[in-house]
């Protein structure tokens, strides 16, 4: 009874902190209207140039290779990798290179599409998730290191701290859910186990029906006479027949086995029902709304970080930027890029790089949704690859600058 009075009570703390917190940005909106359309601007403006053509093409494309079925051929050499590695399936592989080649957040889009077919399993989602949320080089390389930071070299320090972070994290997460798994193989084992007439009865039997004793006839001739040795079946408890099953005819079970192949059929196949067919129109709609969410998003956080402009000029410029960037990468990373001192900005774009901020969590979690994952382990696994990376990074400066 307490837990459930403080879950409401946590509930209602948060819906009205929330709601303090969407007034305060309608306040602030209305009133300076030019000064947060010019910041929704840059938004939109970093959407479009930095993220829609680096994101979109590879939306669209691994989305076709998924409907075509020919990602399964394309990723079997790295079976065994992925396997030990990760404790993922092949598949887990290509979506790591398509990850780290076109960035947030077209990884988390192929883990809930492989998730939504039914190529992988939550579990392994999640630990998917862990290594295959990342950023790809033409940002961090080439918007970051180039445009922000002036250096190449600061572009390539990253990416690569990023990368190997990321394949870290993936080793840390690929016993998660292994207990779960565990218990449910042991529930799987023990209903293989159940004979073919107690499945009968535990899914398509009349069970426990109490009939009485007169009406016993009438049941015989609706019985099919070729299944009269289903009288067997029948026990005398007091005056009543107690049923403990009840034999359909044999036709449902042969049309179940050839169910069953078909769906064996299909998933060796690597079509399944939801990719049966190529669809264009599915495909470019799917890769629009995914795109379009992406800028909503980023606009509306670049708002949001200017409502909180006031605050952050009070702390010092390097808590200030890093800050900006947990809450949004972009713009976090550009206020990072002006520091002074060139190493500290470095570890700590490294750190924001992989952490993502918030918004670029929100866009993550936007594409994992149908996949169910928990947001808290994701969370946690963000801050373990902003972690993994910033220490990565510190430690290439240290040997090599």
């Amino acid at each position: 009874m307490k837990n459930i009075i403080g879950k409401i009570q946590k509930d209602v703390f948060l819906k009205a902190l929330f709601s303090i917190l969407i007034l305060f940005f309608i306040f602030n909106i209305v009133l300076n209207p030019s000064k947060y359309i010019t910041e929704g601007l840059n938004g939109l403006s970093a959407w479009t140039f930095s993220v829609l053509p680096s994101v979109l093409p590879f939306i669209f494309f691994t989305k076709a290779l998924s409907a075509l079925g020919q990602v399964e051929k394309v990723v079997r050499p790295f079976a065994p990798f992925s396997k030990k590695l990760f404790g993922t399936p092949p598949i887990s592989f290509c979506t790591f290179l398509m990850a780290i080649l076109s960035g947030y957040p077209v990884g988390s889009k192929m883990i809930s599409d492989l998730y939504a077919s039914g190529k992988i399993t939550k579990v392994e989602a999640t630990r998917m998730s862990a290594f295959c949320s990342t950023s790809g080089p033409m940002f961090i390389i080439g918007a970051v290191g180039v445009n922000m930071f002036k250096s190449a070299q600061i572009g390539y320090i990253l990416f690569l701290s990023h990368v190997f972070s990321a394949f870290l994290n993936g080793i840390i997460f690929r016993k998660y859910g292994e207990k779960k798994k565990a218990k449910n193989r042991i529930l799987k084992q023990k209903s293989m186990s159940l004979t073919n007439n107690e499945k009968l009865e535990k899914n398509i039997s009349i069970k426990h029906s109490k009939i009485p004793y007169k009406n016993v006839k009438k049941m015989a001739k609706i019985v099919d006479k070729k299944y009269e040795k289903c009288a067997n079946n029948f026990e005398i408890k007091s005056h009543y027949f107690i049923i403990k099953n009840f034999s359909f005819n044999k036709k449902h079970e042969k049309i179940g086995e050839k169910s069953e192949k078909n769906v064996n059929f299909s998933q060796k196949s690597g079509f399944f029902k939801e990719n049966s067919s190529f669809d264009i129109g599915s495909i470019v709609l799917s890769s629009t709304t995914a795109i379009l969410s992406v800028g909503t998003i980023i606009t509306i956080f670049f708002i949001i970080i200017e409502c909180f402009s006031p605050i952050f000029s009070l702390l010092p410029t390097s808590l200030s930027a890093f800050l900006k960037g947990v809450i949004e990468i972009t713009n976090g990373c550009l206020s990072l890029s002006n520091l002074k001192n060139l190493k500290l900005a470095t570890c700590l774009a490294s750190f924001v790089i992989s952490f993502g901020g918030i918004s670029t969590i929100l866009q993550s979690l936007t594409m994992l949704q149908s996949a169910k994952i928990d947001v808290k382990i994701f969370i946690i696994q963000k801050l373990m690859h902003a972690t993994l990376s910033a220490l990565i990074t510190i430690l290439i400066l240290l040997i090599f600058f």
